[in-house]
């Protein structure tokens, strides 16, 4: 498609156009080092500003202007468009191809995840370039101590708990894996089960577990943004290794190494 065209479609091209730069914004944004397509960048920039994304999610922003820095070709057709557009679309590109320091060469990646933005990071820098090095930050994450574990003994164990569970309630937790009990009468209630409870708790939730839920209200903002990154570690890995064979084979590479529970739920039993 030429520029020309783009400027001034007819009218039947105007109703199919924002259909096209739709489907290229979901090839680009789902892994254009599969295929790479400097007019095909251009589209789904369009799109993206056109449906106003960057204001949704900044991370859009940055996986353009890490295309552009990768792919000389994305940079150059970019740079052609530029004299060419005004508005959002033209401060969009001005960024894009001439970034502040601190946004060129992935300066923004974290050493160590800490909260599922970052790991949307990784995941953009990974769907640029290919390179599953970032993805091993988001494996690590699935290593970190079982802190809801510890937050259900110190609680069970208080001598005037915040949280009470009922017969019930435990026996609930226990279908997700999270089995509550004594070692004997006078002892006090205690995680008696082995496994990974953040995620266990994680999926609970996601299941929209009331009892699970109750738990996660009574945390603290520290532990829920523990058990987040934990989940969302866990949920972007899987859905990733459904798309993406090397992350297939790296979720299979990573359930065999020692590490945390949650290594073990990257691959389908």
């Amino acid at each position: 498609m030429s520029h020309e065209s783009a400027a001034a479609p007819s009218s039947s091209e105007r109703s199919a156009e924002p259909n096209l730069d739709s489907t290229k914004f979901a090839e680009v944004t789902s892994g254009v080092y599969r295929r790479f397509d400097a007019e095909s960048v251009w589209m789904a920039l369009r799109y993206a500003i056109g449906q106003q994304l960057f204001e949704e999610n900044p991370t859009i922003m940055l996986m353009f202007v890490r295309i552009a820095e990768i792919y000389p070709e994305a940079h150059a057709r970019l740079q052609e468009i530029r004299s060419q557009e005004s508005g959002p679309l033209r401060q969009a590109i001005d960024l894009i191809v001439d970034p502040p320091n601190e946004l060129r060469e992935a300066k923004y990646l974290p050493d160590s995840i800490q909260s599922p933005g970052e790991m949307d990071l990784c995941w953009a820098e990974f769907l640029v370039t290919g390179k599953t090095e970032v993805i091993t930050k988001i494996v690590a994450v699935l290593d970190r101590d079982d802190r809801t574990r510890e937050f259900l003994n110190q609680t069970l164990s208080s001598e005037t708990p915040d949280l009470l569970l009922s017969d019930a309630e435990r026996t609930e937790l226990q279908q997700f894996g999270i089995g509550i009990g004594k070692l004997s009468e006078d002892a006090r209630w205690e995680v008696m089960t082995p496994g990974d409870c953040d995620l266990f708790l994680w999926l609970a939730i996601k299941d929209q577990n009331a009892t699970c839920s109750r738990i996660l209200h009574a945390m603290d903002e520290s532990l829920k943004l523990h058990l987040a990154s934990k989940g969302a570690a866990l949920w972007s890995l899987q859905a990733n290794a459904t798309q993406h064979g090397t992350i297939r084979l790296l979720c299979e590479q990573a359930s065999k190494h020692p590490g945390g529970f949650g290594r073990k739920l990257l691959v389908p039993a």
